[in-house]
């Protein structure tokens, strides 16, 4: 069970606009995650060229946790639940996770210097991105550029700027990035020979719009297989009903719940 100061790391992402977790995954999960990606590499491919968006989308495995059963060891139990909560002030939900891959000299749309949060949400705690580091992430092969302050307002910066303002999230395999959601950044280029992995889970308010409805994608019946911790996470407890017979339900039986917010 990993112990972490919250009111230090919370002022760190109230100030800087990030934070890092050291030592939070061994690694033996690590490889065994990093395992289930490359079979599954394929499979994404084959759709984005189904679906003509492989080249914007290449290097990136959106939602991979359908499709990479190993994945959910990474929430269930979450490791940074306790600190989630403190920060949301209550019940949160998995927005989205994805991996990609930085690799040597290829481009990723992620560096682009944009921010994860379409619309600005002026301090309000809607959403925290996390970045799960597979790899050791060092300036060489390409740790995240982050503009420091920049989740405090602002337009975009133009590339002089944010490039020489930002500093880099330089990590070790296991650790965990946390960042605000209003923040500017932009993955760094590859320089080494090897590739440069991650995992990024989005959390947020239940009330925030799943970026894939996940109790849907894993089905329904799942809910009645897994931790009561992690039924709330993957959003079991913050459904949107379809139909009117699904909205007028029980208390104990509502497809939204009452601690949602």
């Amino acid at each position: 069970m990993h112990k972490f100061d919250f009111k230090s790391i919370e002022a760190d992402i109230v100030e800087r606009g990030w934070a890092i977790l050291k030592g939070v995954y061994d690694m033996a999960l690590i490889e065994d995650i990093r395992a289930d990606i490359e079979r599954q590499i394929p499979v994404y491919e084959r759709i984005q060229k189904e679906e003509g968006v492989f080249e914007e989308s290449q290097n990136a495995y959106h939602h991979s946790i359908v499709g990479c059963p190993a994945q959910m060891k990474l929430i269930d139990p979450n490791p940074i639940h306790g600190f989630l909560e403190h920060y949301f002030d209550g019940r949160y939900i998995l927005n989205a996770m994805g991996t990609t891959c930085i690799l040597p000299n290829q481009p990723v749309y992620t560096q682009k210097i944009h921010r994860d949060s379409r619309s600005y949400s002026d301090g309000s705690r809607l959403i925290l991105n996390t970045l799960i580091m597979l790899d050791d992430s060092t300036e060489d092969n390409g740790a995240t550029w982050m503009l420091e302050g920049s989740h405090k307002g602002g337009s975009r910066p133009s590339d002089e700027e944010f490039y020489a303002k930002s500093i880099r999230a330089c990590g070790q395999t296991g650790d965990v990035l946390l960042f605000d959601g209003n923040i500017w950044h932009s993955s760094g280029a590859n320089k080494t020979d090897k590739p440069r992995r991650i995992i990024t889970p989005l959390y947020s308010k239940p009330f925030v719009k799943q970026s894939l409805d996940y109790p849907r994608a894993f089905g329904m019946d799942f809910a009645n297989k897994i931790s009561p911790e992690l039924k709330q996470i993957i959003g079991y407890n913050a459904l949107t009903p379809t139909c009117i017979q699904e909205f007028y339900k029980p208390r104990d039986k509502r497809f939204y719940k009452s601690d949602q917010g």
